[in-house]
C-alpha cells in the first residue's frame, strides 16, 4: 500500500477518532473502514466502537483477502 493510501486512511482514522471521542465510544486499539476507488481517491469512511479490525475496500475489494 502506498504512503499517500496510509496517508488517506490515517485522516479518516482522526476524523472519526474525534467523533467518537466527542460522542463517547472512542476505544482501543480504534478501527476504520475505508473505501478507496481505483485512483486512490477515498471515496467514503465508517467506524463504529465494535470493530475488530480496520476494513480497507479498494477498487470493489477487500485489501487483503484474494
Amino acid at each position: 500500500m502506498s504512503i499517500k493510501l496510509e496517508n488517506a486512511i490515517e485522516e479518516a482514522r482522526d476524523f472519526w477518532s474525534k467523533v467518537a471521542k466527542d460522542n463517547d465510544w472512542y476505544v482501543e486499539p480504534f478501527y476504520v473502514q475505508v473505501w478507496i476507488d481505483k485512483d486512490g481517491k477515498v471515496l467514503d469512511s465508517v467506524s463504529y466502537r465494535d470493530m475488530t479490525r480496520d476494513y480497507i475496500i479498494i477498487d470493489g475489494k477487500l485489501e487483503g483477502e484474494e
